[in-house]
Order: C-alpha cells, then sequence, then structure tokens
C-alpha cells in the first residue's frame, strides 16, 4: 500500500513538474512562431494547441460545472436550481488582457486562415480579441479578420470588420482604397465613392486610372453627371486611347451635361480609334453629331453626319437579309425532313432534322438582335431629320424622299405626310 501511495505522489511531482516547465517554455519561447515564419502552419498549429490546452487547464473559473454535480442543499423544494444557473448573466465579449491567449489565439487563427479553414480561423481570431484591450494597433487584428471573412464568402461582415479596421487606424488609406473597392459593387455607391477620393487624395504614389473610372461609374449610378464627366476626363488623361470610354463620356457631355463641345472632340476620337466591327458605336457617333449639328443650326453639317449612320444602317440591313435568307432555307429543308419523318417514322436522318432545327433557332436568336441593334441605330428618326434639315435648306425634292423613308419606318408617319404634301405643293408652284 505504501508503494502504492509513493508511485502516486512521484506522479503528480512529475504532473507538476510538467506543468511549470511548460508554462516556462510558453512564456519563454515562441516556437510556434519560428514555424509559423516556415510556413509550416500545421506544425506550428499542432503546438499552439498543447499551449492553449495548458493555459485553459489552469482557468478552473471559467470552467462549466457538469449539472448533475447540481445539488439541492439548503434548497427548497419548489426552487429549480438549473434555471437559476441559465438565467445567470454571461460575461461581457472581452474577458481580460491575457497577452499569452491573445497570441496564441491569434497565430492559431493565422495558422487556420493559411491552410484555409475558416471557420476555425474566425473563431480563434474572435477569441485572441477577447484577451486584449482594443487599442490603436488593433486595427491589424481586425483587418487579418476581414480577409477571412472575404475568403470564406461573408460579404457584410468582411465590410463590417473592415470599417472597423478603419475607424481604428484611418491613417491607414489602404482600408479605404479596399473598402471603396468592395463597396462599389453595392448599394452603398456614396460611401465607396468618399473612400476611394479619400485614398486618391491622401496616396503619394501613382494612381489606377480605372480608379478615376469607377469613381466616374458610381457618380453616374447615382446621377452626378457633372462629377461623372470629371472623373471620366482625368480616366482619359491617362488613358486616351479607350474607344469606349471616349464614346460614353461623349455620349454623357452631349445627354446629359449639355458640354456639346467635349461631346464633338470626343464623338470625333472614337470614330478614330472604334475598332471597325464597332458598326453601332460607331453609327451612333455620327448620329449625335449629326444632332448636336443639327441643333447648332449647321444644316449641311448635320445631313453630312446623318448620311455617314446611314451607311452603317445599311450594313447592319444587309447581314439582316443574308440572315433572313439562312433562316428560309433552313425552314425549307426542315420541312422536307418533316415531311419524310411522316412518311417513315424510323427515317434514318432524325438526327439530321434535330440539327436542323437548332441551326434555324440560333440563327433566329442572332436575327432579333440584329434587328433590335438596327432599331437602336434610329433609321427613322435620322431620316425625319435629313428631310428637315434638306427642307430648311431648300433641297425640296430629297426632303420629301426622305420623309417618305421616314414614314416606312413608321417614324412620325402622320405629320410626315402633312410636310409632304405642303413640299408637293411648293414644288408645283415653284415657290
Amino acid at each position: 500500500m505504501k508503494y502504492v501511495i509513493k508511485i502516486v505522489i512521484n506522479l503528480l511531482l512529475i504532473l507538476l513538474l510538467f506543468n511549470e516547465s511548460y508554462g516556462q517554455n510558453l512564456n519563454n519561447n515562441k516556437d510556434f512562431i519560428t514555424y509559423y515564419n516556415k510556413k509550416d502552419y500545421s506544425k506550428s498549429l499542432a503546438i499552439i494547441e498543447k499551449y492553449l490546452s495548458y493555459e485553459y487547464s489552469k482557468r478552473i473559473q471559467y470552467k462549466r460545472i457538469p449539472s448533475n454535480l447540481i445539488t439541492l442543499k439548503g434548497v427548497k423544494n419548489d426552487t429549480d436550481l438549473k434555471k437559476i444557473f441559465r438565467n445567470r448573466k454571461v460575461k461581457n465579449f472581452f474577458i481580460e488582457p491575457d497577452n499569452r491567449l491573445h497570441i496564441l489565439h491569434l497565430y492559431a487563427g493565422r495558422c487556420y486562415y493559411n491552410l484555409k479553414k475558416y471557420k476555425n480561423s474566425i473563431n480563434h481570431y474572435i477569441q485572441s480579441l477577447r484577451f486584449t484591450e482594443i487599442d490603436n494597433k488593433s486595427d491589424k487584428v481586425f483587418y487579418e479578420l476581414s480577409q477571412v471573412y472575404k475568403n470564406f464568402n461573408k460579404f457584410d461582415a468582411y465590410t463590417n470588420t473592415l470599417e472597423l479596421a478603419y475607424t481604428i487606424n484611418p491613417d491607414n488609406y489602404k482600408y479605404s482604397y479596399e473598402l471603396g473597392i468592395s463597396l462599389s459593387k453595392t448599394k452603398q455607391k456614396k460611401k465607396s465613392i468618399y473612400h476611394l477620393k479619400r485614398f486618391i487624395k491622401n496616396s503619394e504614389k501613382d494612381h489606377d486610372p480605372k480608379l478615376y473610372l469607377t469613381i466616374g461609374n458610381l457618380y453616374e449610378d447615382i446621377g452626378k453627371y457633372i462629377e461623372t464627366e470629371q472623373y471620366y476626363k482625368k480616366y482619359l488623361e491617362l488613358k486616351p486611347e479607350d474607344p469606349y470610354i471616349s464614346f460614353s463620356l461623349a455620349f454623357i457631355a452631349f445627354k446629359r451635361t449639355g458640354n456639346y463641345s467635349l461631346a464633338v472632340k470626343l464623338f470625333n476620337r472614337s470614330l478614330n480609334i472604334l475598332p471597325e466591327n464597332d458598326i453601332y458605336r460607331r453609327s451612333k457617333s455620327f448620329e449625335f453629331l449629326g444632332d448636336i449639328a443639327y441643333r447648332n443650326l449647321e444644316y449641311s453639317k448635320a445631313i453630312e453626319n446623318y448620311n455617314k449612320t446611314i451607311e452603317y444602317q445599311r450594313s447592319i440591313m444587309k447581314d439582316i437579309r443574308v440572315i433572313e435568307d439562312k433562316i428560309s432555307e433552313l425552314n425549307k429543308k426542315i420541312n422536307e425532313l418533316r415531311t419524310s419523318l411522316m412518311k417513315d417514322p424510323e427515317f434514318d436522318e432524325y438526327s439530321t432534322y434535330e440539327f436542323v432545327l437548332e441551326d434555324a433557332g440560333s440563327e433566329e436568336l442572332k436575327l432579333k438582335k440584329m434587328q433590335s441593334q438596327l432599331k437602336k441605330m434610329n433609321p427613322g428618326k435620322v431620316r425625319w431629320f435629313i428631310a428637315d434639315a434638306m427642307e430648311k435648306t431648300g433641297n425640296l425634292i430629297d426632303a420629301v424622299k426622305f420623309y417618305r423613308n421616314a414614314i416606312t419606318y413608321n417614324y412620325n408617319p402622320g405629320p410626315a405626310r402633312e410636310r409632304i404634301t405642303k413640299l408637293q405643293l411648293k414644288i408645283k408652284r415653284g415657290y
């Protein structure tokens, strides 16, 4: 018996010495950081977990007493003691400053993040914050946590945590950059603009031109076109050969801000740098140049530009006719194959019938897209304004022709007929 007691005492002494040495190891050594820096995250994590086990083994006040050990001694029979325990207020999120537990949980969070175990990483980051007071250096932890949420596809948590990092340290303008970019894809357009402008104002290096473009897009989304024009111009100062933004800014200058001189300049630039096969934008550029010239009472120039847009419209019409002929041929073949299948259900070209049906459907989709594009090119409206400009310059015979063309496209058919009648009388009278 004495021998057994001696063994138990020795074991207890060994455990006590082990715990003491383990605690000293935690205080004096940072071996888990060494492995972390070597990117051996699994090894680092294994050491951290051992340290955490030791630390929490000492924190008796946070251990939960099993409910089956709760006694009713000295308590009245009708008292629900478990309910009393359940209704006790929990402690605040912050427990106490403990740098050892803060560092251990922080590195555990980092290890799990690099191992792509984001849920575990989030838990440890949150625990690390429970053992440190928030100060002006805590932004880094919140920023790291925001990146975990981002990779975990928790967008709201990502932006909220990133905003916490920004609130703690607003002088880190990278937070504003990231907030601005991430919020630009949400309804929080104004907040995105604020952060992106703040980043541009306070960062010294040359900015990515796309930042100006993004801010311009955001201003356009909220209907502030003067600011949109301003930031698109800044973008084009750095990227003058971008044909699509040149066209977009020209459109805004013409339709939204009334800056006709800028619109003319950029529509002409667009025509010089747009791809030749971009028929729609090239056609619209000439149409809008015609509109501007017409409003400035430059009727000959308006007619010239309108005629150029008609050339692009004719190109689309030609493609439409080609597709219509192709669809007609496919429908003819479909009917022939259908007739054969009706006569012989086991006709061996059934698969051919299906392929032809699919081709016909594809061509019909192309046709609808082209017809929609032609409609957006305003063929009726363009011909009406050519007719009106010709009427104003005294070319009455051609004016009648273009009014009739406008009727063909069902553009102002009633007024067009009235004008044709009046012009025909003038032509007949000679004045």
